[in-house]
């Protein structure tokens, strides 16, 4: 038997019948061969045979529908949906303050700010039937690609609860494994290229593959670091994407893959084909912004082109993430018409104040960065989580 693993294999389990066994099948029925019956008795003494009491019609009938024996219409409307967030006793604000001082005696509600967080920590929390894709995306470089590849592995990882990964697959050495933590590791992606084959196979193992990333600590997420050398990294095309991807599929529930600034590399256009939702860092300036919609334009363009809803799709789904730049500040005026441009292609934008943390052109780590920086990219992550369950209910309503 080959132990090739193409990442696609799944096995079920027959569903076990309600009928009995003893009864000739109907004609609706698949017919199946009689199991071998071991006898305990002697060849040579005759065994009787038990008649079958006769059932009752209402038994027959019910045995015989094909789909579950409960409904749950009844027992269902004596259910409720409860709101555990809305339970939960204030942890902040004022609130908090109150509750604690009068030793539980006054219990005011839940602020708003807090059940909005909650809420938001609650869509990052949820579970997806298969492992998912956001590609953050820019065609322009210094507007915080990896910054926001970072934030959203960071917050994925530390409050999901699940296994998020962070690929750098910048054909020109991107610049991931300057911004994380590198626990003396040297290895890359070409590393673990080389040592692809025995990942493909059945009897692999996430603990022989964590060998190739870069685990970020309390951060809970880990990075698939670019190569440092430059024709190494253009190698990686559409087949060795496609391969790697597979693999990392299997060990990971949330890929995030930051990305390079050519939009029509080969790895860049094979990322785009399985990523199910989009992520556009942008300043608030005409360059940043001409850039982005320059990429919308091209993703709805090979919608046109080749007929596939899906390029267009990720653009009207797309989250916007607006950074800080540095340098000449632009007028309020302007950045409500650029803001504006943007926001008639995508579905939301969302702005990430500005954090020292963030900008220091080293290790991002993101237990030095500020609450309110936090706050930002909790919201964007949630936003990101919305697109993310809506692919997933209609992959799942067309399976």
């Amino acid at each position: 038997m080959s132990t090739n693993w193409s990442g696609a294999e799944r096995k079920s389990r027959a569903p076990i019948s309600l009928l009995d066994p003893t009864e000739p099948a109907s004609e609706d029925s698949p017919q199946e061969a009689p199991e071998p019956v071991i006898s305990a008795v002697p060849a040579t003494e005759a065994t009787a045979v038990p008649v079958q009491p006769s059932r009752e019609p209402a038994e027959s009938a019910a045995e015989g529908v094909h789909g579950p024996l409960v409904s749950g219409r009844r027992s269902a409307s004596v259910l409720r949906k409860e709101n555990v967030n809305d339970q939960l006793p204030p942890a902040t604000g004022w609130q908090a303050f109150l509750r604690a001082i009068t030793f539980g005696l006054v219990k005011p509600k839940v602020g708003a700010a807090e059940l909005a967080r909650r809420t938001d920590l609650s869509a990052i929390q949820r579970v997806y039937s298969r492992p998912m894709q956001i590609m953050v995306a820019q065609p322009l470089g210094g507007v915080g690609k990896t910054t926001c590849s970072v934030g959203i592995g960071s917050t994925f990882g530390i409050h999901s609860g699940q296994h998020a990964i962070v690929w750098d697959i910048n054909e020109m050495m991107g610049t991931l494994g300057v911004r994380t933590n590198s626990n003396e590791s040297t290895r890359t992606v070409w590393d673990l290229l080389n040592v692809l084959a025995k990942f493909e196979t059945i009897s692999a193992r996430k603990g022989d593959f964590t060998y190739y990333t870069r685990h970020q600590g309390k951060n809970q997420f880990s990075v698939l670091a670019s190569d440092e050398d430059p024709d190494r990294m253009k190698s990686i095309g559409a087949d060795e994407f496609n391969r790697i991807h597979t693999v990392v599929s299997r060990f990971y529930d949330t890929i995030i893959v930051d990305t390079g600034n050519n939009t029509r590399s080969a790895n860049w256009l094979a990322s785009i084909e399985v990523t199910d939702q989009l992520v556009i860092p942008t300043t608030l300036k005409r360059n940043a912004v001409v850039s982005a919609l320059r990429m919308i334009e091209q993703l709805e363009s090979m919608t046109e082109r080749t007929g596939n809803p899906h390029y267009k799709n990720l653009v009207d789904k797309a989250v916007v993430i607006v950074t800080q730049g540095g340098g000449a500040k632009v007028s309020a005026a302007e950045q409500a018409d650029l803001r504006e441009k943007l926001g008639s292609a995508v579905r939301t934008i969302i702005d990430i104040p500005y954090d020292g943390a963030l900008d220091t052109g080293s290790i991002i780590d993101w237990q030095l960065v500020g609450d309110p920086a936090r706050r930002a990219f909790e919201r964007a992550t949630a936003e990101i989580a919305a697109g993310l369950l809506e692919v997933d209910n209609r992959s799942t309503t067309n399976r």
